[in-house]
């Protein structure tokens, strides 16, 4: 246990300090990436990268879960031999399949690119192939070392991988072909990002240690069946995703549409990946599975419920900030571009808050190999289908919204309704109740001032952001935690004697 934490520390410093720098170059290349494109352009990229999850659909084979719910576990009982030889596995069929998918794609593609207007870009499609087998294999990779908790390598390629675009976004300046030269540049990241990942894995992780050298029959029967049902689970959340809705967008409206839609969404997903455990999921996934195969039920739900805290003190906070201070984020950064959509990006951010509680509920319902519920909850996806077909030809993006965003939450519901008494909210009203309060006023006062003063988009933000940022400190001084969560905060953070003073600040 005292290996493990110790491990598990320094997972999380290497990612607060190598992810950090790596979203705010990501968010410097998002803008770039926003100002280089024409709006018609960036929903074509958007419509490429939107295959990425939509592949889950057909050949996801529950691949990805599977590594993330049985690599800790063989790592953590030192059996490295079959945990290598599951990864082979899953990298084959992964690779197998894409390129099967890929071909079936481009030998259709005279009938299929029309019904998305990108007939004209298919030379693009060839060039962002190479792209999608290397980002399906890279997710792979990735998993194996996060559970051995090497997230020193993994973000510290994850920081040259976005280091590498935003240089490359610069070069693209100097070119007519700029969408080209964008995947160009995208491809040239993944190789190296890939290559580098695969150094580590052969260097540094002990492939040939273990007991066991293959599979026994009862644990390959729980493998295949915990990837069945994640299969199917993969395919419903392809459709359930946001990528989804822009092939229906693209369909009854057009690339520019997409492209607005998307840039809602991606702005959405930047903010989210500002989320703790959204930020450290990768360190959390496997301490929660490593720690909570031998915990007991009550533990599990403090485990659930600190998470879930952890996540609503931030994401409300940075609603609030969405609310007020979207429209002058576009204006400032990234020129004006799709501001007339700032409303919709609200309303996603909305949407996004009230389902923030869907990765805490997964691992909760990944610990307790609960794949069926994850499947049988994916049959919001067909209701998904049937409201982006009818809504948004009639409301447009506003119909992707009100589709997706029901369906996601309904989803949600229906899998906590299976694992509620591990993921329990009770004893959490008085929480929710004074966070609300206290963010409805903070938000009111940022509103009134701004009104008052008259400031203009720059100063509308300076001044909101730091109010804020001051809110978000002060509300830990209303005790939002337990007395046993801040025990396990306290122990987790007791290695550093410096940040002590900030935890009593913070009353944690």
């Amino acid at each position: 246990m005292a290996e493990l934490k110790t491990r598990l520390l320094s997972a999380a410093k290497y990612t607060v300090i190598f992810k950090t720098s790596s979203q705010m170059l990501s968010i410097l290349g998002t803008v770039l990436l926003v100002r280089l494109i024409s709006e018609h352009d960036y929903g074509v990229y958007s419509l490429f990268y939107s295959i990425i999850s939509q592949f889950a659909l057909f050949a996801s084979f529950g691949l990805v879960n599977t590594l993330q719910r049985y690599i800790p576990e063989y790592y953590a009982n030192g059996e490295f031999i079959i945990a290598h030889r599951l990864y082979r596995m899953a990298s084959m069929i992964r690779l197998l399949s894409n390129i099967l998918l890929l071909c079936m794609i481009l030998l259709f593609w005279d009938s299929l690119s029309p019904l998305l207007k990108i007939e004209a870009y298919k030379n693009y499609f060839i060039l962002f192939s190479f792209i999608l087998v290397f980002h399906f294999q890279w997710g792979l990779m990735e998993t194996c070392l996060s559970s051995y908790f090497l997230h020193q390598y993994t973000q510290t390629m994850a920081s040259l991988f976005t280091l590498l675009k935003l240089i490359g976004y610069c070069f693209v300046l100097f070119t007519d072909k700029i969408l080209w030269a964008v995947l160009v540049v995208e491809l040239i990241a993944y190789a190296v990002l890939f290559t580098g990942l695969q150094i580590v894995y052969r260097n540094k992780i002990p492939v040939d240690a273990g007991k066991l050298n293959s599979f026994s029959a009862q644990e390959r029967k729980r493998l295949v069946r915990y990837a069945f049902f994640y299969n199917f689970n993969d395919a419903g959340s392809s459709i359930l995703a946001p990528d989804f809705d822009n092939f229906i967008i693209a369909m009854y409206m057009n690339p520019i549409a997409v492209g607005a839609y998307a840039f809602c969404q991606r702005i959405t997903k930047m903010l989210q990946h500002m989320f703790p455990v959204t930020y450290l999921i990768e360190v959390i996934r496997p301490a929660f599975f490593s720690l909570g195969l031998d915990a007991g039920q009550a533990q599990r739900t403090l485990m659930f419920q600190l998470l879930i805290k952890i996540t609503y003190i931030t994401t409300i906070p940075l609603f609030i900030g969405v609310v007020l201070l979207g429209q002058d984020m576009i204006e400032l950064f990234f020129g004006g571009k799709f501001i007339e959509y700032s409303p919709v990006l609200s309303t996603i951010f909305f949407v996004a808050v009230l389902n923030a509680f869907q990765t805490p509920l997964g691992l909760a319902a990944m610990l307790k190999e609960r794949a069926d519920i994850m499947l049988y909850s994916k049959i919001f996806a067909f209701y998904n289908i049937a409201a982006d077909i009818l809504l948004i030809p009639v409301l447009g993006i506003w119909g992707a919204v009100l589709a997706t965003g029901t369906a996601t939450l309904g989803k949600n519901l229906f899998v906590w309704f299976f694992v509620r008494r591990e993921a329990s909210f009770s004893g959490m009203t008085g929480f929710f109740t004074a966070l609300i309060a206290f963010w409805t006023i903070t938000g009111a006062f940022i509103w009134g001032l701004d009104r008052f003063f008259e400031l203009n988009s720059l100063g509308q933000f300076v001044t909101g952001s730091l109010l804020i940022s001051f809110g978000f400190l002060l509300q830990f001084r209303m005790g939002l935690f337990t007395k046993n969560e801040s025990g396990i905060l306290q122990s987790a953070f007791s290695k550093y004697a410096y940040l002590r003073p900030a935890l009593k600040f913070l009353k944690v």
